[in-house]
């Protein structure tokens, strides 16, 4: 018996049939346990990008109203399927109230959610991972974390369910349409039309009472582009495409005459201004009047639930000095200036960056600026006292940097669509002013610095003089301006200005003049007595050259040590993801 079990036995093993399916028998449980681990793993997977997801929508609906992001997280989650804790200070708020909870308690819920408040820097030059600043007010964004036991259908037998987590941070979109300039005081109109008729190579007739009108006449900007596009046939493009194209400075004038909302004068006074122009080929591009950032690219007809407004004064001045950026311009302004026997001025200015304007549209790190510019003047003036009927020639060179505006902070309050604080930092424009001569064929040369020489003020039989002053306004610190929900509103302008205005710098440079005198006959007496009344002459001409200069500077508007900066509109829009 014992031997025939031994033969069987040995016989059996070394037979082959039926050993495949011993080790598949052997190896089913292993290969069983490593699909299900795939199956689980496939389930997590999925798992967490449904978790990523509805973090990703919590965060967009809590920074649509940070006020009440708790409550608004819980229904969110509720609707989506889970039953969540949402962490809020110490306590916790669910779909039953807020309640202080412990870590068993925690258990019983789907998921534990926590959101965080803070702002969020849109600036390209501030790392991805530092522009969210949690817990700095007022809050503007929200991140939203989210933790969740994952569901394991049959590894749960073998190693407890991790914890699966994701994170979403929202803020709230947002736009804001404002400018850099100048506030407008006292006008000179035969001044200005001679600047305006210089630049534009005709002759200007307006008075001072048209060009007040024309300051005081809001235009609602993107409403002109979409009448301008209407007029030129370019309705199927986008803004951006518009303000690129080169358009006439009549068609422009004659469609700002036909803007809704003007009163009559301020039609007449632009309808006057156009039919002067006559067949000129002055031709202008917008985007170096305006800069609509993300706006520019929406079809025209789409943009004008957004208030960007400048004055028809602006449009009309801006698009002047635009249409000749790069060049040199000459005005003779013989008359027009009491106190002045002759007044010529030479005009250069300088091209804008693209993408840079003195009204714009545009989030966190966005700019306007005012333009740079280089004026020569020579003025002439009859001498005083001991050099009465002498007639002195008085040169002055002003080179003006632009003054800017960097959009800095921009929160969103709640509340509305418009209730915003918005913090710009501005730097006026700085500039030097001297009394000398330069080199005209240097001024248009924006890349290099004219050099001023001394410049003969007299030179007559009897005396011959020269003189040389310089004096900078080298201010070019950051001021933080805030502009709260109110002054958005009632677009009210805030100002920055240096120590040193233009008057100021004007009567300094005067009063320092480095004089030298040779008196060639002692009929005129002596050193000291000229030297008196050549002072006496340049203190008497201060006040008439300061005009030139306000005036001259206001039609870019520029004003030397100043900026003006408003907003005329700002918009907290639907918030969207943004990490």
């Amino acid at each position: 018996m014992k031997a025939g079990v031994r033969r069987y036995l040995a016989g059996l093993c070394v037979r082959r049939d039926g050993n495949i399916a011993i080790m598949a028998a052997l190896s089913a449980p292993l290969i069983i346990s490593t699909l299900a681990l795939g199956i689980d793993f496939g389930a997590m997977t999925l798992q967490q990008r449904r978790l990523q997801q509805l973090s990703d929508i919590g965060a967009i609906v809590a920074a649509s109203d940070i006020n009440n992001a708790a409550g608004n997280l819980v229904t969110n989650f509720q609707q989506n399927g889970l039953n969540v804790a949402v962490k809020s200070g110490v306590a916790y708020a669910t779909s039953s109230g807020t309640k202080l909870l412990n870590a068993a308690q925690l258990g019983t819920f789907d998921a534990v959610v926590q959101y965080t408040p803070g702002i969020y820097l849109a600036d390209p030059t501030v790392p991805p991972e530092q522009r969210f600043v949690a817990g700095t007010q007022p809050y503007d964004a929200v991140k939203v974390a989210i933790q969740q036991k994952a569901q394991l259908t049959f590894a749960a037998a073998i190693i407890p369910p991790p914890t699966l987590s994701a994170t979403g941070t929202a803020s709230a979109s947002k736009l804001a349409a404002f400018s850099v300039g100048s506030r407008l005081a006292s006008l000179n109109g035969g001044l200005l039309n001679a600047i305006l008729g210089g630049l534009l190579g005709t002759t200007v007739s307006l008075k001072a009472v048209d060009y007040d009108a024309l300051a005081s006449a809001n235009i609602d900007l993107l409403s002109y582009l979409d009448l301008l596009a209407t007029r030129l046939n370019l309705t199927a493009g986008t803004y951006e495409e518009l303000l690129a194209t080169d358009i006439s400075y009549p068609r422009l004038l004659d469609t700002l005459a036909a803007t809704q909302g003007l009163t009559p004068s301020v039609s007449k006074a632009i309808t006057s201004l156009s039919k002067g122009l006559g067949t000129t080929q002055i031709k202008v591009k917008l985007q170096n009047l305006l800069s609509l950032g993300s706006v520019g690219e929406r079809m025209i007809g789409s943009g004008s639930h957004l208030l960007l407004e400048a004055s028809a004064l602006d449009i009309i001045s801006a698009s002047a000095f635009a249409a000749n950026q790069g060049k040199q311009v000459g005005v003779n302004l013989a008359g027009t200036v009491p106190g002045l026997t002759s007044v010529t001025l030479k005009i250069a200015i300088g091209e804008r960056p693209k993408g840079i304007a003195s009204n714009a549209i545009g989030t966190t790190g966005s700019a306007v600026r005012t333009a740079q510019i280089r004026i020569a003047i020579e003025a002439g003036v009859t001498g005083l006292s001991a050099i009465a009927g002498i007639k002195l020639r008085v040169p002055l060179y002003v080179e003006a940097a632009y003054a800017e505006a960097k959009l800095a902070n921009f929160a969103c309050l709640g509340g509305g669509p418009k209730s915003a604080s918005i913090g710009v930092d501005v730097v006026p424009g700085v500039a030097e002013i001297a009394l000398g001569d330069v080199d005209p064929t240097a001024m248009a040369n924006f890349g290099t610095k004219p050099r001023v020489t001394s410049a003969t003020i007299i030179d007559a039989l009897l005396l011959k003089v020269n003189a040389l002053a310089d004096i900078n306004l080298t201010n070019t610190s950051k001021t933080r301006l805030t502009f709260q929900p109110n002054d958005i509103t009632n677009k009210t302008i805030k100002n920055v200005s240096t120590r040193d205005t233009l008057t100021s710098a004007v009567q300094s440079l005067i009063a320092g003049t480095d004089i030298q005198i040779q008196l060639l006959v002692l009929t005129l007496g002596t050193n000291k007595a000229v030297m008196q009344a050549i002072a006496d002459t340049l203190s008497s001409v201060t006040a008439p050259l300061d005009e030139v200069l306000y005036n001259t500077l206001l039609m870019l508007g520029i004003k030397i040590g100043e900026a003006d900066v408003r907003f005329t509109d700002a918009r907290c829009q639907q918030s969207v993801l943004v990490q």
